[in-house]
């Protein structure tokens, strides 16, 4: 008999066990699988709205001046919109190609768990996620989200809800 093979957790799914965090592992692989992801969720009953990307950004051109902005995967970022609730001059999408060195994550793989824990960047949701109970963000490796509670996750990460898109 063929033994179940044991998934190893993220340190994301580390820090939300130490926080005693509830949380379920899903697997919506939004950069490998684009739209299909989203056909994944709606058929589990999930809206995919509900599904968060990370969006991390430079303000004012500032080395040191970086914010993460978590949307629903199919928002649009208005990033004059964020800088005016910010209070920022300017905000910018930060260098892909420096992402690693800015967050430890690849591309798709960023996480508010994670930056939060690891960088202490300050950390900011689209004010319209508010209407669900429950989220999944990124757990940290690509494909792989966790799905918990909107509040614990806004809290554990110290969030704040801003307008991003129009």
């Amino acid at each position: 008999m063929a033994k179940k093979k044991k998934i190893k957790k993220t340190n994301e799914e580390r820090i939300l066990d130490e926080n005693g965090i509830e949380y379920e592992e899903k697997n919506f692989n939004w950069v490998g699988r684009g739209m299909d992801a989203l056909k994944d969720a709606e058929s589990q009953g999930i809206d995919p709205d509900s599904l968060l990307k990370t969006i991390v950004l430079q303000a004012n051109n500032d080395a040191k001046d970086y914010l993460v902005v978590c949307l629903p995967v199919q928002a649009e970022i208005n990033l004059k919109l964020v800088a005016h609730e910010l209070g920022k001059k300017q905000v910018h999408l930060a260098d892909n190609k420096k992402l690693v060195k800015i967050t430890g994550y690849v591309h798709g793989a960023n996480t508010p768990i994670g930056i939060s824990a690891y960088k202490g960047f300050p950390i900011y949701f689209d004010e319209q996620i508010q209407r669900f109970d429950e989220i999944s963000v990124s757990a940290g490796k690509l494909g792989r989200s966790v799905r918990l509670k909107r509040e614990d996750l806004v809290k554990l990460v110290k969030g704040s809800y801003i307008k991003v898109e129009r």
